[in-house]
This record gives C-alpha cells, sequence and structure tokens, in this order.
C-alpha cells in the first residue's frame, strides 16, 4: 500500500462517511455522526491532551498547531477552541478536507491538501505543537517514519511533536483474532483501512536520529482493542 493508495482510500472514505472514517464507532456508521456531537470529541480530547503536556511540564506556546490527518477537522476545531493562534490542518484527502471546511467555522482554521511525504505546504520551523492521532496506523510503516521526521522539520526548535501509533497486535484474544486474520480479510472488513504498528524501541530510535527526545510514551487506546498502542509526546530538538 504505496501513498497513491492511501490517497485513494481516504478520498473514497471521504466520500462516503468521512465522520465515521475518522471515528469508527459502530453505532455511528451511515451517517450516525453529527457534527457537533463530531466536533465535542476533538475539543474533549484536545482538553484531555492539554492537560497531560502541563502535566509533564512541557505546555505549548499557543502560536501555530498543526493537525496532521486532520480529517474532518475534528482535532483542529479542537486545537482552535483551546487558543492556538493559527491550526493548520493536513490531510491527503480532498473529500476529507471538503467536509471539515464544511463544519470547522473557526477563523483560526486553516485547512491544506499535503499530497505527498514530504509537507511541503508547511514552512519549516514554524509551528509550536504537531499533534496527530489515529493517522499514522493506517498507513505503511515507511511512511509513517517518513512523516515523523517531517514533524521534526516543521516543528519550531524546543516545539511539541505528540503523535499515536501501535506497538503490536494486542496479547488479548480480540488481538489474537487479528493476529489469524489473513491482512486481505482483515483490510476489507475495517473498509479498506489498514492497521501497521512500530515496536516502541523503533519509534524511540526514530525520535532520537531525527534530534529530539521522547518526554513520554503512555498507553494509549486510539487503535482499539485489538492492538497495543502509545502516545508519544516528544520535544523537538
Amino acid at each position: 500500500m504505496g501513498i497513491d493508495e492511501v490517497s485513494r482510500t481516504w478520498t473514497r472514505l471521504g466520500a462516503e462517511d468521512p465522520m465515521w472514517a475518522v471515528l469508527t464507532d459502530r453505532e455511528k456508521a451511515g451517517g450516525g455522526w453529527t457534527p457537533d456531537d463530531f466536533l465535542a470529541t476533538g475539543a474533549q480530547e484536545i482538553e484531555t491532551l492539554l492537560a497531560r503536556l502541563d502535566a509533564l511540564g512541557v505546555a505549548p506556546t499557543r502560536g501555530r498547531a498543526v493537525d496532521f490527518g486532520c480529517g474532518a477537522g475534528r482535532l483542529t476545531h479542537g486545537l482552535a477552541l483551546a487558543g492556538f493562534d493559527q491550526v493548520v490542518g493536513l490531510d491527503i484527502s480532498p473529500t476529507m478536507l471538503e467536509k471539515a471546511r464544511e463544519i470547522v467555522t473557526a477563523p483560526q482554521a486553516d485547512f491544506r491538501l499535503a499530497t505527498g511525504p514530504e509537507l511541503e505546504v508547511v514552512e519549516s520551523d514554524s509551528a509550536d505543537l504537531v499533534y496527530t492521532c489515529r493517522v499514522l496506523q493506517h498507513m505503511p510503516t515507511e511512511l509513517a517514519h517518513r512523516y515523523i521526521r517531517e514533524f521534526y522539520r516543521i516543528a519550531r526548535p524546543g516545539a511539541l511533536v505528540v503523535f499515536q501509533l501501535p506497538t503490536k497486535p494486542a496479547t488479548n484474544a480480540a488481538g489474537l483474532v487479528l493476529r489469524a486474520l489473513p491482512a486481505p480479510v482483515a483490510r476489507r472488513l475495517r473498509r479498506g483501512m489498514e492497521m501497521h504498528g512500530t515496536p516502541e524501541a523503533g519509534v524511540r530510535e526514530l525520535v532520537a536520529s531525527c534530534g529530539a527526545r521522547v518526554v513520554a510514551a503512555d498507553h494509549d487506546t486510539s487503535a482499539g482493542p485489538r492492538w497495543d498502542s502509545r502516545l508519544y509526546v516528544t520535544l523537538a530538538g
């Protein structure tokens, strides 16, 4: 699955049911999310994130935030509500961005199409916070790592780069079922959405190679019960 296929998959999902594709609640499939309820989940997630960063002693400057893989704008909306001066929402899917521009009315929101693995639409050393969740897990490992390197290019020195990534299938019953499923079957069940992970040691090595450091690697449930996942809080060098 290369970047072109990633783009086709999420452009299709953005046309079919964009809010459900971002938050795959079984009860919300088929247009079950309302914009207000959908955006409220993003506001809550950002509130929780910022409280955690504050507890770690690394609260970001609220200048520019970048929401990578913004989809329909759930977290972009949350970051704007949190008081960032500008929030750049990046996505590979034009249909997702169309929905985001429709439902997110905050004047700080700036949605941009990012079509390749280099985030050329964002200037170097310009972001105080880069955040992504439920995004990198859906792309091939090499591509996910390439984007992580780009996060540190666009982050200012000392800025925060926070990203979620699974480590491996879980060892519970749900994870064992996942391991037994052929990859094409698992992908079909998820309507084309693939899942990939990187062991924590590999992520730490990648972060260090970018001249950054890991502040925390929190256990995270964003990948669902079938995967072990982490939320990495890192400081750009």
